[in-house]
């Protein structure tokens, strides 16, 4: 178990000074979230499929999908509507719900399982930990809006086939095949923190303390795995799982000490803030996460760090660069939103600030984005959306 004394050490030591910088105005974070949310409920089919990717300037459309960033979609409407229930929010939720389960979630691998597979049913091609972690936690934000809508016992059996790809330390398989099993040689950072995320909101459906040890098992795994680097990657989604899992920390069978999770979390925070750029030079870029401008890095680095702000211990100089750091990145992302046309509310893939020969906007821009509009929107203590109806 790490001291406490040992994390505020870190949590100090961790922080960076920032410029003086105004705070993004909350009218200009609503009408962004409105906008963002606009954009996703009308870019969702009536058979509830997104469109996935799209050129703003030819109007061309992508014949790619990814159910990964699909499920993700669904978790940022599920965001929204827990601050603001809207009919709009709740109709998308549904029908994104019902093409995720009929194209996607099919049988596990043994009986009693289910899985969410990368290519559409009924080719078995591979079932994936973040697709069925995150396909979870969506099919239940979809539940939340209308219980009748997912079923306890299907829910239940994703989670099983989570169990079923975690090892006995806390590690997960990221893919399996039917034909050939696990695969051992490729990984994804985010896999395993969206795996704990969906393992942690099953557990505050149905209350069963496997499917939260099994969450914590895996935090730990992440957090003992890093405990002696001075660099780790940039793990937004283990932050998001560890603000999730603290309140039950002292529940389960498996409960890792809190200051094992503080530390990990604090190493991550560490390597988001490093990544933001302090650009005197080129003010377009200032506050970005990524020295390009793109817009998911950026995105989800302000997730894991707001994230991390509704557990780290108060008063410390780190939050203060959190909050700040925050700010600038919410900034960036306001300048980056398309505000009017047939795309308003969506995100390109970097800040555009030269003429473009295109301008790809693709959902999980749009839904992080969305997702740290409406954390940063929390922390500022504004809960309430205002929705326009005019997109613009």
């Amino acid at each position: 178990m790490l001291p406490i004394v040992a994390v505020m050490l870190i949590l100090c030591a961790s922080a960076s000074a920032q410029r003086p910088f105004a705070n993004p105005s909350l009218k200009r974070v609503d009408r962004a979230i409105s906008r963002s949310a606009g954009y996703l409920e009308r870019i969702c089919s009536p058979e509830g499929e997104f469109i996935y990717e799209v050129d703003a300037l030819s109007g061309k459309e992508s014949d790619s999908y990814n159910i990964v960033r699909h499920a993700g979609a669904m978790y940022s409407l599920g965001m929204l509507r827990g601050v603001h229930n809207n009919s709009q929010v709740n109709a998308a939720l549904a029908r994104s719900a019902t093409y995720l389960r009929k194209n996607y979630v099919g049988p596990g691998i043994l009986p009693g399982q289910l899985a969410v597979w990368s290519k559409p049913l009924p080719l078995l091609s591979t079932a994936e930990l973040g697709a069925t972690g995150l396909g979870l936690v969506a099919l239940i934000e979809a539940r939340r809006a209308s219980p009748r809508s997912v079923s306890l016992y299907d829910l239940q059996r994703l989670g099983r086939f989570l169990l079923f790809l975690q090892r006995e330390d806390g590690s997960f398989i990221h893919q399996y095949r039917p034909d050939t099993g696990p695969r051992s040689d490729w990984q994804s950072l985010y896999y395993p923190g969206e795996a704990a995320l969906g393992l942690i909101s099953l557990y505050e459906v149905d209350h069963s303390h496997v499917w939260l040890a099994a969450a914590g098992k895996a935090l730990s795994y992440l957090a003992e795995s890093r405990a002696g680097s001075y660099e780790v990657p940039p793990d937004h989604w283990a932050l998001i799982a560890t603000a999730k899992f603290l309140p039950y920390c002292a529940n389960g069978e498996y409960a890792p000490s809190r200051g094992k999770l503080l530390y990990h979390a604090v190493q991550i925070t560490r390597a988001l803030l490093k990544a933001q750029q302090n650009r005197t030079d080129d003010p377009a870029l200032d506050g970005a996460f990524d020295p390009n401008g793109r817009i998911a890095p950026t995105a989800t680095c302000i997730e894991g760090l707001l994230a991390a702000l509704s557990f780290l211990p108060k008063d410390t100089e780190l939050r203060a660069t959190i909050e700040a750091s925050a700010a600038r990145g919410v900034e960036f992302l306001l300048q980056a939103q398309i505000t009017s046309g047939p795309y308003a509310g969506g995100m390109p893939r970097a800040y555009i600030y030269s003429t473009p020969s295109k301008i790809p906007i693709r959902i999980d821009y749009v839904q992080h984005s969305l997702s740290a509009w409406i954390q940063y929107q929390k922390v500022a203590g504004h809960r309430k959306i205002r929705r326009t109806t005019s997109p613009s």
